[in-house]
This record gives C-alpha cells, sequence and structure tokens, in this order.
C-alpha cells in the first residue's frame, strides 16, 4: 500500500456507522520515530490506528487527545487526532521487552489500566472530557470500551497489522475498521457486527478489498459479507452511503514558538540560571523528537 486513506459512511437500514481506515504510512512514521521495539510498536500501531479511524467523529478543528496509562511494562501512550487528518503520538516506554518479559501481562499489567479522552476546538477550549477503565489489553478495544461505556455509544474496533524485517518500514499494511452503533440500530444486531468483525471472515474480506481504486464499491461489500457472516438477512448494498475521508497522515503541531511558550513556565530567574549554565539549551518534542535550540537574545533582547 503506497498511501493511507479513509472511509466513512453509514448503512441506513441497520443504523450503523462505519469507517475503514488505511494507515501503514502513518503508523510507520511514529514507529520510527520513537525507535519502538516490536511490543511498543504493536501497542503504539493500535492506538494511532484507532484514533485515526475516531477521527471521523470529529466536526472541523476539534481534535482527540487520549491517554493511556497501564500498569505493565509498556506504561501507556498518549495520541492526538484531529479532524484534518493529522496524528501524533508518544509511547511511555519504547522498548518494554527490555525488561525480558514480552506477554499480554507483562506489558499490560494484571489489573486494569485506564483510559482518558478529551476532545478540543481548534482554540483550544475543551469541548468534553472523559475517563474509563482499559480492561482489554488493547488499545483500539480499549477506545472502543471507552465510547461505549463513556459516551454511551456502542463501538467496537478491529485493527490488522503485518510486520516485516525492514527497521525503516517495520508495517508492510495496517488497517482499522470502527462500527458503532446510531440512533435506532438494532443492538443485537450489532453484537453479531460487532463478533463477525473480529472473526476469520473479517480478515479474509479485507484481503480482497480494493479500497484505494474502488473505495465506495470496497466498503459495500465489507458491510453486505460482514452481516452475512453475522447470519443477519436483508441487507442491502443499496442502503450503504460511504464518501471518502481526510486522509490520515503523521504530522506533528510543534514549532519553535511553542517550544519557546513551553520554556518560559521555568520563570525569568530560572531561565537567566539556565543560560548561564548552559548558553544555547535544547528542548526536544515529545511527540516528534524534533530539538529546538535557543539562546538567551530569543527571551531577553538587549540585555547582553
Amino acid at each position: 500500500m503506497e498511501s493511507d486513506c479513509l472511509i466513512r459512511g453509514l448503512h441506513s437500514k441497520l443504523n450503523i456507522r462505519a469507517v475503514w481506515a488505511e494507515t501503514t504510512s502513518v503508523v510507520n512514521a511514529g514507529i520510527t520515530t520513537h525507535d519502538t521495539d516490536p511490543a511498543a510498536a504493536a501497542a503504539f500501531a493500535s492506538a494511532l490506528s484507532a484514533a485515526a479511524a475516531a477521527a471521523a467523529m470529529l466536526d472541523e478543528g476539534d481534535r482527540f487527545s487520549i491517554r493511556y496509562e497501564y500498569p505493565g511494562s509498556l506504561r501507556g501512550m498518549i495520541i492526538e487526532s484531529s479532524a484534518d487528518g493529522s496524528l501524533r503520538g508518544v509511547p511511555f516506554a519504547p522498548h518494554p521487552m527490555d525488561g525480558g518479559g514480552n506477554g499480554i501481562g507483562e506489558l499490560y499489567g494484571d489489573n486494569d489500566g485506564m483510559i482518558y479522552v478529551t476532545r478540543a476546538s481548534a482554540d483550544g477550549k475543551i469541548l468534553n472530557s472523559g475517563q474509563t477503565r482499559a480492561p482489554l489489553a488493547d488499545p483500539a478495544n480499549d477506545l472502543a470500551f471507552f465510547f461505549s461505556v463513556s459516551n454511551q455509544l456502542e463501538t467496537e474496533i478491529r485493527t490488522w497489522i503485518e510486520f516485516q524485517g525492514d527497521p525503516q518500514r517495520p508495517v508492510v499494511r495496517m488497517s482499522v475498521l470502527m462500527l458503532q452503533a446510531m440512533p435506532g440500530c438494532d443492538l443485537e444486531q450489532f453484537g453479531h457486527l460487532r463478533n463477525a468483525i473480529h472473526g476469520a471472515a473479517a480478515s479474509e474480506i479485507r484481503k480482497r478489498l480494493d479500497i484505494f481504486n474502488e473505495p465506495e464499491k470496497s466498503m459495500k461489500q465489507l458491510i453486505t459479507e460482514l452481516a452475512f457472516a453475522a447470519n443477519l438477512e436483508d441487507v442491502s448494498a443499496d442502503d450503504c452511503v460511504f464518501t471518502i475521508g481526510v486522509k490520515p497522515r503523521w504530522q506533528c503541531r510543534c514549532s519553535e514558538e511553542s517550544m519557546r511558550r513551553a520554556m518560559t513556565v521555568l520563570g525569568k530567574d530560572d531561565l537567566l540560571k539556565l543560560f548561564a549554565e548552559r548558553p544555547n539549551p535544547e528542548i526536544k518534542c515529545n511527540f516528534c523528537c524534533r530539538s529546538y535550540k535557543f539562546k538567551k537574545d530569543d527571551f531577553f533582547p538587549n540585555q547582553g
């Protein structure tokens, strides 16, 4: 797959929202930026892809900030996704396998984690926020759990990932499917569909989809074949309406000005002490690992 994409839409009879995204480039950028080991890469890719799909829920200019905390060696991560398709993130422990254990229990811990989700507008105003347990030991599933419990919007998310032995492009293909029960949805039918997307049939359907060349046809095929796998009758492709959404992409919002503002929280005295000890201090963005260097004149012009 040469490019990422996102398709979203509704099935008017089933009353479900469906979002499919190809996120290979996004996850490769995130994994290589933070030099994660395979265990952290899988979790980070799951979180990034789920956030890319969830961005389809946002109004123009809005963004999600999603914080995962786990008691295991993975520790957690922060992911930000915006309505314009931009994503960035930071894993708290890029190399959890250094401790020797890479099982689910070691990585995620024996107890539930927590997930915190904030939705904000373009000017930074918090529109809503919430938190729930993160009990499923998978970031995508834990985000679906959050929407189902905190937002009372029944949600299911499935991710697919294939790795290869190329450190510059470790992921061959990454895909994500999100289903949500809209008002009027038969929750029993939705339950059958959420089970179907985790079955072998969904993986076989994914192999046949031509998302890039025939996005709408592919999504109609996906929904109708999933409905068949879920033993739902009379589900017509004609009741599906899909549109191409904004392309997901790895993009950090940091800048020299934002890093300068971050340094001002030290206060005048501490800044002067810092520049006395280090004439050209460097600050690094935790999200994209880009470094910024400053000098005293950037904060105290005309003071020598």
